[in-house]
């Protein structure tokens, strides 16, 4: 969860604090952090799924198909929550409070990092939330 929030946390904090009068180096530290807690929980995702949350998933049992359709499905499910979401709240501010949206560079740039970086990422943070834990002892 924390490599999925760590990226967009990181564009909200430093928009918030590009507003104001603070130093960059007293909040810029806490943008790396945020950067590095997306990266860092990302390889460790990617080494513990490894290939099994792959489409084409060549060499799976059927249990690990199975696990990894669950995944893809619930990778959907949370896209498409996202998605209407965020087309709502847009719908609720433009339409229902005549608020105007302007997409500057800066928040053009936020959302296309974020999406390339967490829209691959979904179905392998999945694939880890469905996948049973190991006995004890193993």
């Amino acid at each position: 969860m924390v490599s999925l929030i760590g990226l967009p946390a990181m564009f909200a904090w430093s928009t918030f604090w590009l507003t104001t009068t603070v130093p960059t180096i007293l909040w810029g530290p806490v943008s790396f952090v945020l950067i590095g807690m997306t990266v860092v929980r990302a390889l460790v995702l990617y080494r513990f799924v490894r290939s099994r949350a792959d489409l084409l998933g060549d060499g799976l049992d059927e249990r690990q198909r199975q696990l990894r359709d669950r995944a893809w499905v619930m990778s959907y499910q949370v896209l498409s929550v996202v998605v209407v979401a965020g087309l709502s709240l847009i719908g609720i501010l433009v339409l229902g409070l005549g608020q105007t949206l302007t997409v500057d560079p800066p928040l053009a740039n936020a959302l296309v990092l974020c999406m390339g970086t967490l829209i691959p990422l979904l179905p392998v943070a999945s694939l880890a939330w469905v996948e049973p834990d190991a006995p004890a002892g193993e």
